[in-house]
């Protein structure tokens, strides 16, 4: 063999070794041999010479299906590190920083705030065509506070860029903004100009519908409901919200049918077992109150109406 060839393969075979070790684990993800695909990878990143992407599908492998999030922050960091012109890298450490932040003392807090904010920054300067990387930044200005960066003007921003990128993400945009700032005219309206941009898509339908809940018109978030049903009928949160709109206007029996049919979509939908056991709790059906709220806990151990529905489940027990 050339020598000069000998030289060059011999140059080039740990990155043709790299490149299919990655592939190989992105194969293994996919066919949800997660253990393998971790195998592979962590042993690519031991190597001293593993590249940045090795790195960084270790860190989403690590945050998505084993919850190790230190670790995952380890990875993801390093992948930065050494690409840090990759946009996807960014955000993808930037929402790990804001995980991180939700189980974080208040110290730590402010210091991953201003992570996240630093590494959507940075996903939009390398990609400002990218509606999903503004949508995140322009959520982090409403959601943070005024010490951390938080700024309604800046999300204001954000909503403005992506609606003259994508019509219907931008009026979603401007539509979450006006609800924030409890501009419930303006944002109704651009909830109703989305359903125009895009009258096929689900999540106009059901954040107006939520939006005329909380101005006390459950009459108008039916009808609003019934869309997101008509336009998504194999999503058992779309019968789930009806169920909750007909609850508002006070119909148990309608809610209940709805919370029911949301469950023979998902037999497991948290919050349509809570609301039929809700629901036969006002019509009397104890046993059934019972079994609903205990089905609830079994599945959603940790959610927002546990203890609501553990109080529930002594009191009927008990009779």
């Amino acid at each position: 063999m050339n020598s000069v060839l000998f030289a060059l393969l011999t140059l080039l075979f740990p990155i043709f070794i790299s490149q299919e070790n990655v592939a190989d684990a992105l194969r293994l993800i996919e066919a949800k041999d997660f253990d393998g695909a971790r195998k592979i990878l962590e042993s690519l990143v031991a190597r001293n010479d593993a590249g940045a992407e090795a790195h960084f599908r270790l860190g989403l492998l690590l945050v998505n299906q084993y919850r190790e999030m230190d670790a995952a922050e380890e990875q993801l960091e390093k992948a930065v590190e050494l690409a840090d012109n990759k946009a996807e890298y960014h955000f993808s450490l930037g929402n790990l920083y804001g995980i991180q932040a939700q189980n974080a003392n208040v110290f730590s807090k402010m210091s991953y705030a201003g992570k996240v904010k630093r590494e959507f920054l940075r996903a939009v300067e390398l990609a400002p065509d990218h509606v999903g990387y503004r949508s995140a930044l322009m959520s982090y200005y409403l959601m943070a506070p005024g010490i951390a960066g938080g700024s309604v003007s800046k999300a204001q921003e954000q909503a403005s860029a992506i609606l003259g990128l994508d019509p219907f993400e931008g009026h979603m945009a401007l539509a979450e903004v006006a609800a924030y700032e409890k501009e419930t005219e303006k944002a109704e309206q651009e909830y109703k100009n989305a359903i125009k941009a895009k009258p096929s898509q689900w999540r106009p339908y059901h954040r107006l519908g939520y939006l005329y809940l909380s101005m006390k018109k459950p009459d108008e978030a039916i009808t609003q409901f019934k869309e997101y049903v008509r336009v998504a009928p194999a999503d058992a949160n779309s019968y789930d919200s009806l169920g909750d709109g007909y609850s508002a206007r006070g119909n148990t029996d309608d809610a209940l049918a709805n919370y029911l049919k949301a469950l023979t979509v998902n037999s497991k939908f948290p919050s349509s077992l809570f609301g039929a056991a809700r629901c036969y709790e006002q019509k009397g059906s104890k046993e059934e109150a019972l079994q609903y709220y205990r089905k609830f806990l079994a599945t959603d151990p940790r959610g927002s109406n546990v203890e609501t529905a553990k109080q529930k489940v002594e009191e009927l027990a008990g009779h």
